[in-house]
């Protein structure tokens, strides 16, 4: 929604093609701020479904691609080879992990996990619920990587850029 507000054009990559309903979620959402979504089916290869979205978004020029992979154990080998396998043949610009705030100590591993296959930026969602911010500071001191976005609530306005400044004078 950010950069749709933003003036960009975007394309979704429904790349969990693993949890059942994922395809239908991500559509709802792609329906609700207008942007399309490329998909295959269940059970498809998610690097396949990236790169056809990134072929649509060169033929289209369409601005920016979001692939939404699969949420993944950070322990479930198999999986973090499918993530490998998605940058490999794709090569994306940026590589994002999204981190449920309230998922505490947990959230340290994972990171670390996460940083093999080479993390750029990090979003924290929950931050509304989680006043401590624990994992936020672990994670960041852990992967010396910026924080981009907060999510601050269950609306897509909800949704605020990273301002240190605001953060430190929330902690205290």
């Amino acid at each position: 929604r950010w950069l749709v507000d933003g003036g960009y054009s975007c394309v979704f990559a429904a790349a969990d093609t693993f949890r059942a309903a994922s395809l239908e979620q991500l559509e709802e959402h792609a329906k609700k701020i207008g942007v399309k979504v490329i998909k295959h089916k269940y059970g498809a290869d998610p690097a396949a479904v990236a790169f056809d979205a990134i072929a649509h978004a060169k033929a289209n020029g369409i601005d920016f691609v979001l692939i939404d992979s699969a949420g993944r154990a950070h322990t479930n080998r198999n999986l973090m080879d499918q993530m490998k396998k998605i940058i490999k043949v794709n090569n994306p610009d940026l590589k994002i992990l999204v981190v449920d705030s309230l998922t505490g100590n947990d959230a340290v591993l994972q990171a670390r996990m996460f940083n093999e296959v080479g993390i750029d930026g990090v979003i924290f969602t929950k931050v509304d619920v989680n006043e401590k911010g624990g994992a936020i500071l672990s994670v960041t001191h852990e992967l010396k990587k910026p924080i981009l976005f907060l999510g601050i609530g269950q609306k897509y306005e909800e949704f605020e850029k990273f301002q240190k400044e605001k953060f430190v004078n929330n902690l205290f």
